[in-house]
């Protein structure tokens, strides 16, 4: 487009030709290749932006000129070099430039693509790290032939992936099955001819109806006269009837719990995972306790140091676990208003000790739901729950809020309401007592896409709550990022 015979006017009918809309097409400029003459270039890229164009920098950090070429042209995408993605999890200096070029693309407002994803875990970080898109084999191959018409997020490939690693599917065992009918002493030569087979499930149909194990085998036929009395037996008679089944989307927890509370089964290292009834494979205990054990570890990682809430990524991953799911939930933000000016006049460990009434009093009103609760971090945490519920839980919490805080105040400034502090100008201000704003929000799994959609919506209603003032509950309406609603966005309710 630089080129002096390049005619005027060219791209533009190209554009139409072909029905595209100049807004979905973008003009890659590459920091690989040196401009000769940077001002030329500038006024070509104001020229195709006025005509709609979006514009992107190629290869961020492949030359010397990138942040000048960024500052220059404000691109509305930033697409950084594969050379800083690969291995990004492993490399503390990689990790900090991302983590710095995708600050400074927010505070531009520009989109940042990580480019050459081709492993899980560099997918994982840099959606962790902020990143608004990726592409990398990882997520797929260059192809020929696409469409327009059916955009796909980046994100639901590691949306599907994380939805997998918490449920008991990840587990699944291929083993050999048999049938009930068979006979006993055949499937002790499978035992016999497959040395590493531990268990079998049995089989009716696609139907398992129970689990039959090398050991309880040898042992019935090592009794005197065991092997004659049993081995014309059907399997379906000497079987464990009583084995464990579970199917394939429960939770790694879930199971967890029901292995260990089984009575019938305390000697078993396996049972059976099932998809809509029908056999899938077996699973194994040890590796079940092994996955539990990292899941908690993880989550010690990820927790809040002061609550031992659960942190930002795990409440990302929660948010879209359920999305995946296309579950009904609601989350709700909940943020204290003053809490600065208290921390100034009480000092951070009374500060944290509000923090800490606060993350139980969520935990004590959640308790006999499905919920999950996290610590964003300061004074800000999430509670997610079934949407039916979320309002009267709120209301709950912020009563019991309102009944407890004056506590944590000075006789006498729990008499006038509130403190003396200076504010951000430095001039004596009055603040009352500490408050709760909570915004509910409940998106819709058809409108967004992933937890920034979700955090979004969640955010926009707290900030609505915190317009309230004092104790207060905004229940939002709007169920996506982009939704316009002719209702009113909101039901506020202040406790």
């Amino acid at each position: 487009m630089l080129t002096a015979n390049h005619p005027s006017g060219l791209t533009k009918k190209m554009l139409q030709q072909a029905g595209l809309d100049p807004a979905r097409v973008v003009i890659e400029i590459s920091e690989q290749y040196q401009v000769e003459d940077a001002t030329l270039l500038i006024k070509a890229v104001h020229h195709y932006r006025q005509l709609g164009f979006q514009i992107a920098i190629d290869d961020l950090g492949s030359g010397f000129s990138g942040l000048k070429l960024w500052s220059e042209l404000e691109p509305d995408i930033v697409k950084i070099d594969r050379y800083f993605i690969s291995d990004v999890h492993r490399d503390p200096t990689k990790k900090a430039f991302v983590q710095n070029i995708i600050r400074l693309a927010k505070a531009t407002g520009a989109l940042i693509v990580a480019e050459g994803i081709e492993t899980q875990e560099e997918l994982v970080l840099c959606r962790e790290l902020g990143a608004d898109l990726a592409q990398g084999y990882l997520l797929g191959r260059p192809q020929a032939d696409f469409t327009l018409s059916q955009p796909k997020n980046w994100l639901n490939h590691e949306i599907a992936a994380s939805a997998v690693q918490d449920r008991i599917e990840q587990l699944v065992i291929e083993a050999p099955t048999v049938l009930a009918e068979a006979m006993a002493f055949e499937v002790s030569e499978l035992f016999r001819h497959n040395p590493l087979l531990q268990s079998l499930a049995v089989l009716r149909g696609a139907k398992p109806v129970g689990l039959i194990c090398r050991a309880e085998l040898q042992a019935l036929f090592a009794h005197p006269f065991g092997r004659a009395l049993n081995e014309k037996k059907t399997i379906g008679q000497l079987m464990n009837s009583k084995a464990v089944m579970v199917e394939a989307d429960c939770s790694l927890d879930q199971v967890s719990q029901i292995v260990a509370e089984d009575e019938h089964n305390a000697g078993s290292w396996y049972f059976i995972i099932c998809r809509k009834g029908d056999y899938l494979g077996l699973g194994s205990v040890r590796q079940l306790l092994k996955k539990v054990s990292e899941h908690k570890l993880q989550h010690a990682r990820y927790a809040n140091p002061l609550t031992f809430l659960p942190g930002n990524v795990p409440i990302y991953r929660e948010i879209d676990r359920l999305l995946a799911q296309a579950a009904n939930f609601a989350v709700a933000y909940l943020d204290l208003n003053h809490f600065k000016p208290f921390n100034d006049i009480y000092g951070y460990s009374k500060g944290d000790a509000v923090l800490q009434m606060l993350a139980e009093i969520i935990q004590q009103q959640a308790i006999g739901t499905e919920h999950f609760i996290g610590h964003i971090g300061g004074d800000d945490f999430v509670l997610i729950t079934a949407s039916e519920l979320a309002e009267s839980l709120c209301q709950q919490i912020l009563a019991q809020f309102a009944a407890k805080i004056p506590a944590y105040y000075a006789y006498d400034d729990a008499q006038k309401g509130g403190i003396t502090a200076l504010n951000r100008s430095g001039e004596s201000c009055f603040y009352p007592l500490l408050s709760l704003a909570i915004g509910i929000a409940t998106p819709d799994p058809q409108l967004c896409i992933s937890h920034h959609d979700v955090a979004a919506i969640s955010t926009a209603a707290k900030c609505e709550a915190k317009k309230l003032g004092g104790n207060a509950l905004f229940v939002s309406r709007r169920r996506g990022p982009d939704s316009n609603l002719t209702l009113p966005l909101a039901r506020p309710s202040v406790a």
